[in-house]
């Protein structure tokens, strides 16, 4: 929940109709340095990660599509099309007890979170709990664990598991390329 940002975002190649209404696509902050790049007529560079934002309410036409959004960090995603996902990690501050670090698969449905620490799971289903206060893999609740899974969030379950390894090692294939020596 903590994630979640509202922008607004004020440009004049913005068509009357867009003006004032809201966008609920995924936007990561690492889109602001791309889109604005992209306002004053600039490239981003490969290696920046993130992509312009106003394809979101220019269309794809018109707006900047950098290298990263045709698949550089996600494969099987094409240029034209907005995310559906996002995964992050967020390292240990000070110590484990403190914050923990923690990683996670985000969509707009689900969120699949990893405690590497711990070694423990979570799934909240945003669209029922934005709050994020019903953990649905939390044994200790009344009606969670995996075996309370509905065979709907058993299979958004597996789905997560495997794209969150999957996106993993994308990030620490990359992380390895990046390494400074």
């Amino acid at each position: 929940e903590s994630i979640r940002v509202p922008l607004i975002i004020r440009d004049p190649r913005m068509s009357a109709d867009v003006v004032g209404t809201i966008n609920e696509e995924l936007t990561l902050n690492i889109d602001l340095a791309p889109t604005m790049l992209a306002a004053a007529g600039i490239t981003a560079p490969d290696h920046m990660m993130g992509r312009d934002m106003a394809q979101l309410y220019l269309g794809t036409e018109q707006a900047q599509t950098p290298n990263v959004a045709s698949g550089r960090y996600l494969p099987h995603d094409d240029a034209t099309r907005w995310r559906s996902e996002f995964f992050y990690e967020h390292p240990i501050i000070s110590h484990k007890e403190y914050i923990p670090s923690s990683e996670a698969l985000v969509r707009k449905d689900y969120k699949y979170f990893y405690w590497p620490d711990y070694k423990v799971e979570q799934l909240f289903h945003l669209a029922e709990d934005p709050g994020e206060d019903f953990d649905l893999l939390d044994t200790r609740r009344d009606g969670g664990g995996v075996g309370n899974l509905t065979d709907e969030q058993l299979g958004v379950l597996t789905d997560m598991r495997r794209r969150f390894a999957e996106l993993k090692k994308v990030i620490q294939r990359q992380q390895k390329r990046n390494v400074i020596v």
